[in-house]
């Protein structure tokens, strides 16, 4: 995509945004301006968190504790791999591991869910997912898609990396990872906790996703990679180059 047309999809997107921000209406709790205005705030909050490269240990492994205390786990033994092609080593070596992943984040899901969709008008809550993730694609003022695109990215192309090296290794059944750079529903969630709804329970999976890589998670150890030292995205915000530390994971 040139910058010209890169420069019009924004423009279109901004205008479809103040569209839908200054028409939408809120029976169940009429949302102020400097509400409205959060919205592409949290947007660009979660583009910087999406593109930046520190990690932070100490906080990545207290986020970890905090959810599986939160579904009711026992801490888990926090194991850090060098990037997600030596983690999915370990995966396709432990067919033991349980996956607890859907325990921990399906429990928070609910309940903030249910605390934002008694208190917000619906048509508001489809503005937010999809204006406030930086890696949604909105087609049209009536199409708002708020899906994102990067949700099982690094899981599919780390296996992909896998089967070029090990064509033998039979990896169809790989869990995803917890966390990898899945914003769409993390700013989402981020945004209604900061206009004042109380959502408690989403905040560790947001100091994880501002603090480390990719998180898998099991039932007693939890593997985790660092950030990579480099990311990129081109104007479609499609990702274009990965590296953890030297190695490639594409670009």
């Amino acid at each position: 995509m040139t910058s010209s047309l890169a420069s019009s999809a924004r423009t279109s997107n901004s205008e479809l945004s103040t569209n839908y921000l200054t028409t939408v209406s809120t029976p169940q709790r009429r949302l102020v301006k400097l509400e409205v205005d959060l919205v592409p705030q949290i947007r660009d909050k979660w583009e910087k968190i999406l593109a930046d490269t520190s990690t932070d240990r100490p906080q990545a492994e207290e986020a970890i504790n905090l959810l599986y205390a939160n579904a009711g786990l026992s801490q888990p033994r926090i194991l850090w791999t060098e990037n997600p092609l030596t983690a999915m080593m370990i995966l396709l070596n432990r067919p033991d591991l349980v996956d607890v992943a859907s325990s921990l984040l399906s429990q928070i899901w609910t309940v903030c869910d249910q605390e934002i969709t008694s208190r917000i008008n619906p048509e508001f809550i489809r503005v937010v997912k999809a204006y406030g993730n930086p890696r949604a694609r909105i087609i049209s003022d009536t199409e708002l898609i708020s899906a994102d695109p990067l949700g099982d990215f690094l899981n599919q192309v780390s296996i992909a990396k896998i089967r070029q090296v090990y064509p033998q290794l039979d990896v169809t059944t790989l869990p995803a990872a917890l966390q990898d750079y899945r914003t769409a529903y993390l700013s989402y969630f981020d945004y209604f906790a900061q206009i004042g709804l109380d959502l408690p329970q989403i905040k560790p999976a947001i100091e994880l996703a501002k603090s480390c890589g990719c998180c898998w998670a099991f039932a007693n150890i939890a593997i985790v990679t660092p950030k990579p030292t480099t990311i990129e995205f081109n104007d479609q915000g499609i990702l274009t180059a990965l590296v953890y530390d030297g190695v490639n994971i594409i670009g």
